[in-house]
C-alpha cells in the first residue's frame, strides 16, 4: 500500500516528457503527498497529445452518488482492477501516469519511537538509484458532483513487492518504464496488453530509512528525505 510519495515541480514533468510549458509555476515540488489531495497527472487529451493535468488523489468513479466520497481508493491492487467495479472502466480506457521522485513504505517489522514517544514502524524512502523520475501507472476518472461541479481523480496501482522493496514491504506501486508509456495512456490497448505491461514494470529501486516526521501530513520539506541511523 503506498499512502505517501514525492512528487516533483511542474517544470520537470515537462522537461522530461518534453511537453510545452503551459500551467509552469502551478505545481511545486512536495515531499509528503497524501490521499485526498490535488496532485499532477498525465493523460492523453481527446486529440491523442499528453497534456498535464491535476488530480484529487483518490479516484471516484463516474457512477459514484453515495453522500461521502469514497475511501481508501487511492491505491488499486492490479490484480483486481480489471474485475472490482471501482476500478474496471478506468483500467480498461482511463490511464494515466502519476510523476513522482520517489515514495515511502512503513516497515512493520521494524520499530521507531517518533517525536511524541510512541512507537511506530520505522518509514523508508524508496528511489531510483540515480534519483531519476518515475512514471507511476495510474488510473484517472472524471465525476460529476451533486452540485453539477466536474472533479478529476486519480488512483496509483499497486503489486506484490520485488526487489529491495520487498524486505520492507509486501507492496509496491507499479512503476512504468519509458518504452510502456504510449501502450500505457493509449485507450486502445488491450487488457492483455495492459496486464502485460504491469509484470514487466521496474523493479530496479533503492531505500533507506527517514525520518518519522513523514507520518504527519502537515509536514513537507525537504529534510524528510534526509537518511536517519535505526536500531
Amino acid at each position: 500500500m503506498c499512502g505517501r510519495y514525492v512528487s516533483p515541480d511542474d517544470r520537470a514533468i515537462e522537461q522530461y516528457w518534453h511537453i510545452g510549458a503551459r500551467n509552469s509555476g502551478q505545481w511545486i515540488r512536495r515531499y509528503n503527498v497524501a490521499p485526498s489531495t490535488q496532485v499532477p497527472l498525465l493523460r492523453l487529451d481527446n486529440h491523442g497529445q499528453l497534456e498535464l493535468d491535476d488530480a484529487r488523489w483518490g479516484l471516484i468513479p463516474h457512477w459514484w452518488n453515495k453522500p461521502a466520497l469514497p475511501g481508501l481508493s487511492f491505491n488499486a491492487r492490479s490484480e483486481e482492477a480489471a474485475s472490482k467495479p471501482m476500478w474496471r472502466q478506468a483500467i480498461r480506457s482511463q490511464r494515466c501516469i502519476m510523476p513522482a521522485l520517489g515514495w515511502y513504505e512503513w516497515n512493520e517489522h521494524q520499530k521507531a519511537r517518533n517525536r511524541a514517544g510512541r512507537q511506530v514502524n520505522q518509514p523508508y524512502y524508496h528511489h531510483a538509484a540515480d534519483d531519476s523520475m518515475l512514471a507511476i501507472a495510474g488510473l484517472w476518472s472524471s465525476w460529476t458532483s451533486p452540485d453539477g461541479n466536474q472533479l478529476l481523480s486519480c488512483a496509483l496501482l499497486t503489486k506484490d513487492a520485488a526487489g529491495p522493496v520487498a524486505a520492507i514491504h509486501h507492496r509496491m506501486p507499479v512503476i512504468l518504464t519509458p518504452e510502456q508509456f504510449d501502450l500505457w495512456l493509449s485507450p486502445a490497448s488491450s487488457i492483455e496488453q495492459v496486464h502485460g505491461l504491469i509484470a514487466t514494470s521496474r523493479e530496479d529501486f533503492e531505500a533507506y530509512p527517514v525520518t518519522t516526521d513523514v507520518g504527519n501530513t502537515r509536514n513537507d520539506y525537504p529534510e524528510l528525505l534526509e537518511p536517519v541511523e535505526v536500531a
